[in-house]
C-alpha cells in the first residue's frame, strides 16, 4: 500500500478513489512502482478499459515501470485497455496509441510522457505550473469520498451544462441541497439540510464573502450571495459544521466557489492560449418595463389609483404577459458569451475573463398544473405564497414576469512561484448585474386576466480582492496559508417595501407630499475585510496538527434616508451597522494503523455588532421610537365565572329589571312573567362576570405552560371558572420604557471529533462529531420593519450539535456513499408572532443521503438521493401563547418546519429528493450524451406552503469537433411541467422547457 503523507511543493495534495495510490501522475512527478522493471521482461496484462489517466496507472502497478506525465496531457483521453503479452515499453506505447503522446525513456530507466508534437525537456523534473497538478475538479470530485465528511461537487463541465435560467439552478439534483426564493432578485440563497438564513451557509467566492441579507415583506428574508455562473470553474458543497482550514464554515455548512484558472483555459501542453464560449438559449422574451412617475404629482397622473398609500392596482406597471414562445435559442432573449486569456510557465501564471449574458423573462411550463390552479383564493395582500392557486395568475406557457437579467463580469487572476517553495496569488473579480425582482408579498397579483406587475429592475455592482501567500518548504513544521481580502458590494433591490410610484393621499394626510417617489427601491453599501491564516505541522508520517485563525470586518452603509417627518409607510428604515467576527482552531489527525484516521480539535469563536443607524438616531435624541420601547412583564388572561347571588343581590337585580320593563310600558302581566323567570335564572345559574389574572413570563419574554392561568392543571382558575372562556392575548397594561440596545458581543468554545475505519482498502466507514455557534448576524442585530431587536434579553448565539454517520466503497469503475445525519440546534434565532427577533429552544433535523457514480469510458452514471427524517422545531413559548388548552396543538412542544409567522416554516427542504443521471460516449469519445432525471416529493400536508411533487428531465450531448472546438445542446425540463421550486417566498413559477445550444473554442 502507498501513501502519501507530506505535501508536495506548489501542490495540495488530495486523497484519490481508494487512498491507496501515490498519484504522481497528476502530480507531475513520478509514478513508481517499488522496484524497476526489466525493460525486456514479457508479462501478461489484463487491463480493463477506461479513462487513459486509470489505465496508465494501473499499468505502472502491474509492470513496476516509472513514468512522468503532465495531467493536462492525458486529460479527456480513453484506452481501450490492455489485454496481452508485452514488455513494459511494448505496453506503454500500446496504450499511448492513437493519443498523440510518446514515451521517451530516460537514463535512470523511468519515462517521460510527452506531446509527440512539442519539444521534449529532460532536464530535472520540478513540480511546477509546467508539470500541472492535481486538477481542481478531480480534487473536488474525489473528496466527495475521500473525506470523513459530506460534500458535494459539480466541475466547470457541469456548471457551464446546467447553469439553467438562474444561478440558483448550479445546486440542482445536489442532494440536498437547494437555493432560497431561486427565481427572484438574482441571487443564490443556499439550503443544506434544511439550514438556511444569515451567517448559517456562508458562500465564499475564492474565499471572499459577499453575502447581503434582503428583507422580502412579511414573507420573510433572502441571505443572497451574487455571483456570475459564467466566472465559475468549480463548487464545492460542505454539509453541516466542519472545521476546514482557509474555509469558513457554519452551523449548515458553506458552499465554496472556486472561478476560472488557466487550467481552465489552456490547451493540454500549451504555455498560453484562450477560450471563446458562445451559447443561445429560447423560452425568454425582453420584458416590458413599467414606467417611473418620480417627481409628479399622484393627481395629474391619468388613471393612477385615489389611493396612493397603497397603489397596488397601479396601471403604470401592469403590463401584458406574452403567451407566443419563442423556439430559436438564437432569437437574442437570452445569450451569453465568454472571452478568458491565459498563460503559465514555471514561475508565473495569469489569466483574465470577460463574460457578459443577456436574458429575458422566461416562460413558465405548460404541463401538469392542476394542482396549481385547485384553489379558490386571491393572493393579493397575503403574506405567504399560495402555490395551489399560482397558475390561475402565472398562467400555464405565458411569460413569467420580473425573471430576467443582464451581467457583465471581468475576472484577473494570477500567481507567482519564488524561491524557497512560496507562492503568491493575487485576484479581483467586478460583476454589474440587472435582475428582474419584486417584492415577495407582491408577486402574485393579477389583473385584467392577462396583466402583471412588471417592477423596474434591480442593479447589483460587486467587487471582490484577494491576495493569496502559500509556503511549503520542505521542513515538515511548515505548511503555511495566509489570505488577504475585500468586497465591496452596492445594492439598489426592490426590497424597501414601498411601491415604485408612492404619495401620500392628500384628502387622508393634506399637509404631506402628494408627489410620486420609489418607496419600493433600497440602497445598501456592504463593505468588508478579511483575513485568514492556517499552519499544518508534520510531527511524524502518522501525525500532523494544523493551526488556524480567521478575522472580518463588515460595514453597512445605506443611501436611504430616514424623515420622521415623512409619512413614507410600509418601507424598513436603512440599515447600517459593523460587524466583526474570529475564530481560532486548533485540530490534529493522527493515523495509529493504515486502517484507522483519528480526528480532534476544538474552535474559539467571538463577535461584535453594532447598529449604527439606532445609535446615531438616539444620540440625536428626541425621537422616542430609538430611545424608548416599552416591554411588558407578561400576558393577561381574562376569563368569565359564575357568581351565585345573595337574597339582597337577587332583589336588587330584579327591582332594576322592574324599572326597565317599565319604563318600556309593558302590562303588569308581562312583567311578573319575566321577572319570575329571571328570578328562577338567577337563582339556578346565577350571574356571569368576567375577571383577570396575570401570567408573568421570566424576564426574557420567555412564557411557560407552568404558569399559564388558562391551563386547568395548574389549579389557578377558581371553582365557578366557565370552561373555554380563558384567554391570554393581550399585554399587561403595567408597561416599562427600556431603551433599545445599539451594541452586542459573545465568545464560545466548540470541539469536534472523527473517526474513520477502513477494513478493507475499497471499504470504509466514518463518524463525525462536531458543535459550532452561529451568533447574531447583522441583519438580526440592526432595526428594521417586521424584525425588531427583542427588548428583554441579547440574543443568544446558537448552538449546533452534529452527528454524522458514513460509508464508502469504492468499485473498479465507480464510488458509493451513504450518509446519516441528526443536526440538533439549540437557542435557534426567530422571529415570533410579535414581528420580533428571539431564541427559540432548539430545531432537530435527521435524514439520510446516497451519493454513487459510474465511469467505465463508456457508460457513466451518477445517483444522488436524500430523505429527510424529521424536521421538528420545538419552543415551549411559542406553543402555549399561540395555541389555547382546549386544543390539541397546545400539548405539543414542537411542530413540523417552524411556527407561523416565523422564517424556518418557509426554509423547509422536501421530504426526499433523488436524481439520476445517465450517459454514453461514442465515436471514440468523441460524442457525449445523457439524460438526467430529478424528482422532488410533494410537501407534507403540515407545510405552511403547499407543493406538488416534480419529476423533471434534461439531456444533453457534447460534440468534440476536434481538440480546439465542441459544440454542445443541452435542453431542461423536456416535458415542459408547470411546477415551483422548494423554498419559495414569491409567487413564481420556474421555468418551462428550455433548449440552449453552446459552442466553445479553445485556441
Amino acid at each position: 500500500m502507498y501513501r502519501l503523507v507530506n505535501s508536495l511543493k506548489w501542490s495540495r495534495i488530495v486523497k484519490l478513489q481508494s487512498s491507496i495510490l501515490c498519484l504522481s501522475l497528476t502530480l507531475g512527478v513520478p509514478f513508481y512502482s517499488p522496484v524497476y522493471a526489466q525493460t525486456d521482461t514479457v508479462n501478461t496484462y489484463q487491463i480493463p478499459a477506461g479513462e487513459l489517466d486509470a489505465v496508465l496507472k494501473a499499468f505502472a502497478l502491474a509492470s513496476g515501470i516509472e513514468f512522468h506525465l503532465d495531467a493536462r496531457l492525458s486529460e479527456g483521453f480513453y484506452s481501450a485497455g490492455l489485454d496481452g503479452q508485452f514488455t513494459p515499453e511494448q505496453g506503454l506505447n500500446t496504450l499511448l496509441t492513437s493519443t498523440g503522446l510518446t514515451a521517451h525513456r530516460q537514463a535512470d530507466g523511468s519515462y517521460q510522457i510527452t506531446d509527440s508534437t512539442e519539444s521534449l525537456t529532460l532536464d530535472t523534473l520540478d513540480v511546477s505550473f509546467s508539470e500541472g497538478e492535481i486538477s481542481r475538479d478531480e480534487a473536488g470530485k474525489y473528496a466527495v469520498y475521500d473525506d470523513n465528511r459530506s460534500t458535494v461537487y459539480a466541475g466547470k463541465k457541469e456548471v457551464e451544462r446546467y447553469k439553467g435560467k438562474d444561478a440558483a439552478d448550479l445546486f440542482k439534483g445536489m442532494p440536498n441541497v437547494y437555493s432560497g426564493d431561486a427565481r427572484n432578485g438574482g441571487g443564490i440563497d443556499p439550503n443544506i439540510r434544511g439550514v438556511q438564513g444569515p451567517g448559517r451557509v456562508p458562500v465564499l467566492i475564492d474565499g471572499t464573502e459577499q453575502g447581503l441579507t434582503v428583507w422580502r415583506g412579511y414573507r420573510g428574508v433572502s441571505n443572497r450571495s451574487y455571483i456570475d455562473p459564467n466566472l465559475i470553474g468549480g463548487v464545492q458543497v460542505i454539509k453541516g459544521p466542519n472545521t476546514v482550514a482557509n474555509v469558513k464554515t457554519s452551523t449548515g455548512g458553506a458552499v465554496v466557489v472556486n472561478t476560472l484558472s488557466a487550467q481552465d483555459i489552456l490547451l493540454p501542453g500549451k504555455d498560453f492560449g484562450g477560450e471563446f464560449l458562445i451559447e443561445g438559449s429560447n423560452n425568454a422574451v425582453a420584458p416590458t418595463l413599467g414606467t417611473l412617475y418620480t417627481g409628479q404629482d399622484y393627481r395629474d397622473v391619468d388613471g393612477f389609483p385615489s389611493t396612493p398609500q397603497y397603489p397596488y392596482a397601479d396601471p403604470s406597471l401592469w403590463q401584458p404577459m406574452s403567451h407566443n414562445k419563442n423556439n430559436n435559442p438564437f432569437s437574442g432573449d437570452d445569450y451569453a458569451y465568454r472571452l478568458a486569456l491565459a498563460k503559465r510557465d514555471e514561475s508565473m501564471e495569469w489569466l483574465a475573463a470577460y463574460a457578459y449574458r443577456y436574458k429575458g423573462n422566461y416562460y413558465g411550463g405548460k404541463h401538469d398544473s392542476g394542482f396549481y390552479k385547485s384553489g379558490d383564493s386571491k393572493e393579493a395582500y397575503m403574506t405567504k405564497v399560495d402555490p395551489e392557486t399560482l397558475a390561475l395568475r402565472h398562467l400555464p406557457g405565458a411569460e413569467i414576469p420580473n425573471t430576467s437579467s443582464e451581467t457583465e463580469s471581468v475576472l484577473l487572476k494570477s500567481t507567482f512561484l519564488f524561491e524557497g517553495a512560496q507562492q503568491l496569488s493575487l485576484g479581483a473579480r467586478y460583476t454589474d448585474a440587472e435582475y428582474g425582482e419584486i417584492m415577495a408579498s407582491r408577486s402574485g397579483d393579477l389583473v385584467d386576466g392577462n396583466k402583471m406587475a412588471q417592477w423596474p429592475l434591480s442593479r447589483v455592482r460587486a467587487q471582490a480582492y484577494n491576495l493569496d501567500y502559500h509556503w511549503s518548504p520542505k521542513d515538515p513544521w511548515i505548511d503555511l496559508t495566509a489570505k488577504l481580502w475585500t468586497t465591496y458590494t452596492v445594492s439598489d433591490t426592490n426590497t424597501r417595501g414601498g411601491f415604485p410610484n408612492y404619495a401620500n393621499n392628500h384628502d387622508l394626510l393634506p399637509g404631506y407630499s402628494t408627489l410620486l417617489r420609489n418607496t419600493a427601491a433600497s440602497n445598501a453599501k456592504d463593505s468588508r475585510i478579511g483575513v485568514n491564516i492556517s499552519n499544518t505541522m508534520a510531527f511524524s508520517d502518522t501525525l500532523s496538527m494544523t493551526a488556524a485563525g480567521r478575522y472580518q470586518y463588515r460595514e453597512q452603509r445605506s443611501d436611504d434616508t430616514y424623515d420622521a417627518n415623512k409619512a413614507d409607510g410600509w418601507v424598513h428604515f436603512p440599515q447600517e451597522g459593523t460587524y466583526q467576527e474570529f475564530d481560532a482552531s486548533l485540530q490534529a489527525t493522527w493515523q495509529p494503523h493504515t486502517q484507522w484516521t483519528l480526528n480532534a480539535g476544538v474552535k474559539f469563536q467571538g463577535f461584535d455588532v453594532k447598529d449604527d443607524f439606532l445609535a446615531a438616531r438616539q444620540a440625536e435624541g428626541g425621537d422616542t421610537l430609538f430611545t424608548q420601547q416599552a416591554v411588558s412583564p407578561g400576558l393577561e388572561a381574562s376569563y368569565k365565572v359564575r357568581v351565585f347571588l345573595s337574597e339582597a343581590e337577587i332583589q336588587a337585580i330584579l327591582d332594576s329589571y322592574r324599572r326597565m320593563l317599565e319604563d318600556f310600558g309593558f302590562p303588569e302581566s308581562q312583567i311578573l312573567a319575566d321577572l319570575a323567570e329571571e328570578e328562577a335564572k338567577l337563582r339556578k345559574e346565577g350571574q356571569i362576570e368576567e375577571r383577570t389574572q396575570a401570567w408573568l413570563h421570566d424576564g426574557n419574554g420567555k412564557y411557560s405552560r407552568a404558569q399559564n392561568p388558562c391551563d386547568p392543571a395548574n389549579g389557578l382558575l377558581p371553582d365557578n371558572y366557565i370552561e373555554g372562556t380563558c384567554r391570554a392575548t393581550n399585554q399587561l397594561n403595567t408597561k416599562v420604557n427600556m431603551r433599545p440596545k445599539t451594541h452586542d458581543h459573545g465568545q464560545g468554545w466548540s470541539p469536534f471529533a472523527s473517526v474513520a475505519f477502513s477494513p478493507t482498502p475499497q471499504d470504509r466507514i466514518y463518524y463525525r462529531y462536531s458543535q459550532m455557534l452561529r451568533f447574531p448576524s447583522l441583519f438580526e442585530s440592526t432595526l428594521s420593519f417586521s424584525a425588531l431587536n427583542n427588548a428583554y434579553t441579547s440574543l443568544k448565539p446558537e448552538a449546533t450539535v452534529n452527528h454524522e454517520l458514513g460509508y464508502i466503497h469504492h468499485f473498479t469503475h465507480g464510488d458509493l456513499k451513504l450518509a446519516y445525519f441528526h443536526h440538533l440546534t439549540e437557542n435557534v434565532i426567530e422571529r415570533d408572532d410579535m414581528l420580533r427577533f428571539s431564541n427559540i429552544d432548539s430545531q432537530t433535523l435527521a435524514g439520510l443521503e446516497l451519493q454513487a457514480n459510474y465511469d467505465d469510458g463508456d457508460w457513466f452514471a451518477d445517483l444522488n438521493g436524500a430523505y429527510m427524517l424529521t424536521n421538528q422545531v420545538c419552543d415551549e413559548s411559542s406553543v402555549v401563547t399561540r395555541y389555547r388548552p382546549d386544543e390539541p396543538e397546545y400539548y405539543r412542544n414542537c411542530l413540523f418546519g417552524g411556527f407561523p409567522g416565523g422564517y424556518l416554516e418557509s426554509q423547509v427542504p422536501p421530504a426526499w429528493s433523488t436524481s439520476l443521471q445517465l450517459g454514453h460516449r461514442f465515436f471514440n469519445r468523441q460524442l457525449e450524451a445523457g439524460i438526467k432525471g430529478a424528482y422532488l416529493a410533494k410537501a407534507k400536508s403540515d407545510e405552511v406552503v403547499q407543493r406538488d411533487d416534480t419529476l423533471t428531465f434534461d439531456a444533453f450531448a457534447n460534440y468534440q469537433l476536434s481538440r480546439h472546438i465542441a459544440l454542445e445542446v443541452v435542453g431542461t425540463n423536456l416535458t415542459d411541467v408547470y411546477h415551483i421550486d422548494p423554498l419559495v417566498r414569491s409567487s413564481v413559477p420556474a421555468p418551462g422547457r428550455t433548449i440552449k445550444l453552446m459552442l466553445k473554442a479553445k485556441f
